[in-house]
Parts: C-alpha cells; structure tokens; sequence
C-alpha cells in the first residue's frame, strides 16, 4: 500500500506474452501480470537490492510517512594564528611582513535539498588557507610616498562525501564504476515516496587556487590635488579535480506498469531493475592559469573647504583562463563538434579575451553647513569581476576527459543492479557538450548610491542612504540543443549527435535598489550600538551559472531566457541588524559598588555584547522531480534533479504558513506532458531568520602584566528556531514541507590570559 493505504499492484516484470515477447501489464482485478498475493517471493528478489533496502534505517516514528527523524551533529572546527612583523629600515622606509594561516573542517550532514535524508550521506568540507605578504612604504618626499606589497595565498578546498574512500557499493553489491578510491562510496538512489539515499553526485571535488600579487600605489599631494596611481599585477593557478557523477546514479520511478519494471519504485528496487542509471568516466584533472593586469587612477579633490570631490579611472585585462597543458576540449558550433582547444582557430580558452574593460569612478563629499554635524555624499562606479577562471572549468567536462552515459532499458533488455552501467549496450544516448561564447565578455556591475549623514548631539549618528546597482553581462547557461516540446516518444535535437549542448554565455543582467539606514551611538557611559535597517528589492535572470538539483538559475525553456527574469535567488526584502556592548556600572571605577571590599572585586570588569539579526524569507522556485517537457535537457541530463517548473493555478501563498505546509501546494499541478510549465522563477518566499547571540565577559587584573579574561557566548540565545527552505520538488512524498533548520542555541565558555 501507499503511504495513504491505497492498495498498490506490483506487476511481475518476468511474466510476459508469448506471442509477442512483451511483458504483461498487471490486470488488478484478474491478478494476471502481477505478483501473488501482491508480494515478491524471497527467491525474486534481488540480493543487491534487498542490501540497499537495509540500508535504511527502521522508522522510529509510528505515521504512515515522513516516519524517520534524526538530528545528526553538525561540526565545524576553525584553527587559525596570525604573525606580523614590522620594522622601520629608516626615516623614510617601513616594512611589513604579515602571514595568517587558517583550517578550516565542516561536517555537513546533510548535502541539502533534493539529496538523501538518510545519515550517514552527509559531506566533508576541509579547507586551508594561507596568507603571506611582504610591503614596504617609502617617503619619497613630503608630498610623494610610494607603497610596494607583494602578496601571495593559497586556498586549499575540499567537498567530500561522508565515508570518503569507503566502498559501499562492493559492500551491498553494487559495482565500482570508478578505480580510483576517492571516487568510492554509494550511488545516488532514487526511490519514489522515499527520501533519496547515497553520496552527493558532485562529490569528492578539490581545488588548490594559488595567487600571486604585486601591487604598487603612489601618493602625490600637489596644491588642492591628491593623486592616486599604480598597478595591481595578479597571476592565477588553480589545480583540482571535479569527479561529477563518477559513481552514477539509479532512478526508481514508480510509473504506469506496462514496461520492464513493477510499478512501483521500492519493489522495482527489489526485483533488481532500475528505470535510468548515468555514471561519468572522469579524467579531467584540472590545471588552469590566468593573469590580471590592472591600472589604476584617481584625484581627490579639495575644490572648498566643504566639498570634494574625487574622480578616477581603472583599466583591468584579465587573460582567459587556459589549461597548463592543454588537456581540453570545447564545443565549436562552426563544425558541430567537439575541438582541442588551441586548434582550428578555437582560442586555448574556447573564448576571446575582453580588452574593453574601463572602468570609471566618480563621487563628492558636501558639508552644507558651517556646523560639520551634515554631509551629503554620493558616488558612481564601475567594477568588473574578478573571477576569471569560473568560466575556465567548463573545459574540463567534454570528452573524452568527461563522458556522461545515460542508460534506459529496453523491452527485453533491463537494467539490473549486477550490471547497471553497462559497457556495451544497444541503445547509447549521445554525449553532452560544454562550450563557451566566443565572444564572452567580463561581467561587470555599475554602483551608485546618494546618502544624507547627521550627527544628532553628542552622541549619536544618522545615516539614510539610496543604493542601486545594476549588472551586466553577467554568467549565464542555458541549453543551445534544446529542442521544442513534445509529447513524441524520441524528441529530436537540433544537433542530433549530441544531448545538451550547454553554453556559457555572458547575456544575463541585474538591478537592486534599496534603503538603507544607520543609526549609531558612539562609546559612553560604557554603552555603544549600531542598528542598520535595509529595505531592498534585487532582480535578475541568474544568480549564478551552474550548481546543483532543481537549480533555478538553469533556464526552463533555453530558447525564451528571459522568461527567467524573477527575484533573485539571494533577495531580502527587509534586514535588521543591531550590534552593542555595554560595560556593566559595577565595581571599581564605576558608578555603583566602586569601593565594596570583595563585592567591588567580583562585579569590575563586567562586560556584555550582542548581535540581533531580523530578516524576512529569500525566495525559492517549485520545480518538477520527474522530467516531463521531454527535451532532455538541463541539469536532468546528469541525473540530479529538473529544472521544469509546474503550472500554476491560484495563489501559491499562504496567509498562515506552518513547515507542514509552508505554500499552497494546491495551486500546482503538472504541465502536460512534453510541455513547459507556467509557474516563474522564485515566486515564493521562504521562512524568515531571527537571531540572538549574546556574550558575558568578566575581565580580573591578576597584575600590572597579566589579566584573566573569562567568557560565556550564546549562539541563538532564545533557540528561536530558522528554518531553511521547504521540499520545493512537485511529485516528492514531503511537497510543500520544511523538513530541516538551522542551528539550535549553541553555548561555549572560554578563558583567556592577557598579558
């Protein structure tokens, strides 16, 4: 039965015609085609499955679903230290030497939305970083000092399934696709009406980025002029791999019993036949380089006593990142096919480097009144991004270093968990492609803000400020192969040869517009606070370019992008933040209890902070489990989820949500299928965030040299429970319920000796 105790036949997929050879469907009222009593035998059923079965844990709820809960720990371990020295050569030099180091270790439990909900599949992030930088600063006279740094840093990062290098699969009998034991670990299952269980597809994945800086900045007064210029060198390695899908995936769908399979997704599991399987061959190690080579100019101006004003240029040439060694492949749209990158007329990169990327500044400062206690400031600027080699890592997933089979069965040839990535099989679905626009240009953003600052007597400070940006030629992807929608059983691509064919573009754009406010008392009578309040509204077509299930950044239709337009994903509409610290009036040197004996001595030195965090819900899409336009195309192709979205049919909102039912779920429905649906891009909003810390703090001089400093920190103070996003996939068992939260209150005590 189904999880609401509807009866549910399970067709046998072994009981075939005889005249045709085609599998009987299962007739519920004759019982012809289908197993028994409605139950497989022990001898039909699959060992392999029936391991994967016991691997998930028995309900310790006493419900008909959603009848496991565990609360896993989270754990997160940070070790830093920090060593600075400074050394005056002579009068007219100082030089700074400064390394950090910090390592990082954070256990996930759970990988997130549309992943398993079964401990034991969570994710290790361990990451490392270091920092060195040498500088000197040189008066070359009263009116020119220069200032020289070179600067290097390494980030080291990691994202690691759970039992890295613990093969699972060889234990319940699945097999190792991949030889290489960091690959190792469980598939990623499906199930229909049960929470998916296995590693995270895109895992394990490593990046080792280092960076190389030289930076020059001169400082020229001459009259009303302060003249600003220099160079900003950088030279980038990133070295790594990305081992997507390298254990593969199973799909067990429950669908109309005619085919190979039961019907239903857990017996389909049972009997050994799953509905779609992927697995990637990955070599694709990565080993990309860029240089950035930025100039830059900027003159602030003292044009009265109460105004200046300050204008400034930048130019930025940022190389596209290649591979060291050229172990690359991109998709050329010219010939149809996949080219070594470096050949043919196809740039190492697979894209042309931008040499347009100028980048004014302009602002002023006013003090419209002989008191000082008003300024009114504005400014506009241009700022490219930075982040060269994002767009460099789709060259590494082409083949031959990255080959992507899909597999459905076919009458008379199931899939089966002794074999479920066959090497040899009849019916081999094409290739996916990655490629690049040739002509990609560097993202940039424009800013502008206009703000009113007012000092409110002694004490107290005022800020209310507009701030706009706007973003252009942002990263976005989309599917070029995409064919239109159909209900036919084979919908054929434009470039037959191939699957997707997913092109990074620079297309997209942003704009966010907000109010911001401040208000701030400076330090006394042991208290001071900062309180800011934004009210904001951020737009785009796509926050980011490519990540994971579901992703609303990958368009539905390919071919109408801009029906992606929508809230961005990061969108919050009001924040509220207050920060303080108060020195208790106690003790010595206080107001009350200054000269107490002992009394004195226990209440000096008392001291408390707090953060308070209000903000409202970031928005979220509802998109489909099942793939049902029939183009193949998106992040389905890879086996991680859908990106089409449902229909829509009233108002999704609710006037009184609950994380039992967080959204109308009502107001969705399937599209037809071989059709896109209508609902948009982050139309709902999730739950919002409130949150307390608070600390206490007692400082006791133990001498003229040494104090003791005792502390209590309270994270989440009130256990006010944050819940993250709810199941946004129409046709999971939990749609609509919010199934996780964030951190519960948190308290850690410490002790320092000062000294």
């Amino acid at each position: 039965r189904d999880a609401f105790g509807n009866p549910v036949f399970i067709h046998d997929p072994f009981l075939v015609d005889p005249n045709t050879g085609i599998p009987l469907p299962c007739n519920a009222m004759t019982q012809i085609g289908c197993f028994p009593g409605n139950v497989i035998p022990l001898n039909r059923q699959d060992p392999i499955g029936r391991a994967i079965a016991a691997l998930y844990p028995a309900p310790n709820r006493n419900v008909p679903f959603q009848n496991f809960v565990s609360s896993p720990t989270q754990r997160d371990r940070n070790d830093t230290f920090d060593v600075r020295v400074d050394h005056s050569l002579s009068d007219r030099s100082d030089w700074i030497f400064r390394y950090s180091f910090g390592d990082r270790n954070l256990f996930e439990p759970f990988s997130g939305p549309g992943f398993s909900l079964v401990p034991g599949y969570g994710t290790r992030i361990p990451r490392r970083s270091q920092n060195a930088m040498l500088g000197e600063t040189h008066i070359l006279s009263p009116s020119f000092i220069n200032e020289a740094r070179f600067a290097f840093s390494r980030v080291a990062i990691g994202v690691l399934q759970e039992q890295f290098g613990t093969s699972t699969n060889r234990a319940v009998g699945l097999p190792e696709f991949s030889n290489n034991p960091r690959d190792f670990g469980l598939s990623f299952i499906t199930i229909t009406g049960y929470s998916p269980i296995g590693d995270e597809g895109n895992n394990p994945q490593r990046s080792v980025t280092n960076i190389f800086q030289i930076l020059d900045t001169a400082s020229y007064v001459r009259g009303r002029h302060l003249f600003k210029f220099g160079i900003d060198f950088r030279f980038a390695q990133q070295n790594g791999f990305r081992d997507v899908q390298s254990r593969g995936f199973l799909n067990f769908i429950s669908t109309t019993p005619q085919g190979q399979i039961s019907g239903n997704g857990l017996a389909d599991l049972l009997v050994g036949f799953p509905l779609r399987t992927g697995v990637a061959r990955v070599d694709n190690a990565q080993h990309l380089r860029t240089e950035s080579y930025n100039f830059f100019i900027n003159d602030s101006i003292r044009v009265t006593q109460r105004l200046t004003v300050t204008a400034g240029l930048r130019y930025e040439y940022n190389s596209p990142p290649v591979d060291a060694f050229d172990r690359a492949n991109i998709y050329n749209p010219a010939t149809r096919s996949l080219v070594p990158v470096g050949t043919g007329g196809v740039p190492r990169s697979g894209f042309e480097p931008d040499k347009n990327n100028f980048a004014p500044r302009l602002g002023f400062a006013w003090t419209p009144f002989e008191s000082g206690r008003t300024v009114v400031r504005a400014g506009y600027g241009v700022y490219y991004d930075q982040s060269a080699l994002a767009p460099g890592e789709a060259l590494y997933f082409n083949a031959p270093y990255f080959d992507f089979n899909l597999f459905f069965p076919l009458p008379g040839l199931p899939l089966t968990l002794s074999n479920p990535f066959p090497a040899v099989f009849p019916f081999a679905l094409p290739d996916s492609a990655l490629a690049i626009q040739r002509d990609f240009r560097t993202a940039y953003m424009q800013h502008w803000n206009f703000n009113v600052q007012q000092e409110l007597g002694k004490d107290f400070f005022l800020e209310v400020a507009y701030v706009g940006s706007k973003g252009t030629k942002l990263v976005s992807a989309r599917d070029i192969n995409q064919p239109q929608p159909s209900a036919l059983p084979f919908n054929p691509r434009p470039v037959p040869q191939f699957a997707d064919i997913n092109i990074l573009e620079s297309r997209a754009s942003s704009n966010y517009h907000s109010l911001q406010t401040k208000f701030q008392k400076r330090l006394s009578f042991g208290l001071q606070f900062l309180s800011s309040y934004t009210w904001s509204k951020s737009i785009d077509d796509a926050s980011n370019f490519f990540t994971s299930a579901g992703d609303p950044n990958y368009p539905q239709d390919s071919n109408n992008a801009r029906a992606e337009r929508g809230r961005s994903n990061f969108d919050a509409r009001h924040r509220f933040s207050l920060s303080y610290s108060y020195d208790l009036p106690f003790g010595k040197d206080r107001k009350y209890l200054a000269d107490d004996g002992w009394l004195t001595t226990f209440l000096s030195g008392w001291q408390t902070y707090g953060i308070v965090t209000l903000q409202t819900g970031r928005p979220f899409t509802v998109a489909l489990l099942p793939e049902i336009d029939n183009s193949g195309t998106g992040i389905s192709s890879l086996g991680f989820g859908g990106n089409d979205r449902p229909n829509i049919n009233g108002n999704p909102n609710l006037s009184s949500p609950t994380p039992n039912q967080w959204f109308n779920t009502a107001a969705f429905a399937f599209p037809a299928f071989g059709s896109f649906g209508s609902a948009g891009r982050n139309i709902l909003e999730g739950p919002g965030y409130q949150n307390f810390n608070a600390s206490l703090v007692k400082n006791t001089s133990l001498s003229e040299r040494f104090n003791l400093q005792l502390r209590a920190e309270f994270f989440n103070l009130f256990n006010h429970p944050n819940f993250n996003l709810p199941d946004n996939f129409l046709g999971s068992p939990t749609f609509g319920q919010i199934l996780s939260a964030q951190s519960p209150r948190h308290i850690q005590f410490g002790a320092k000796l000062l000294f």
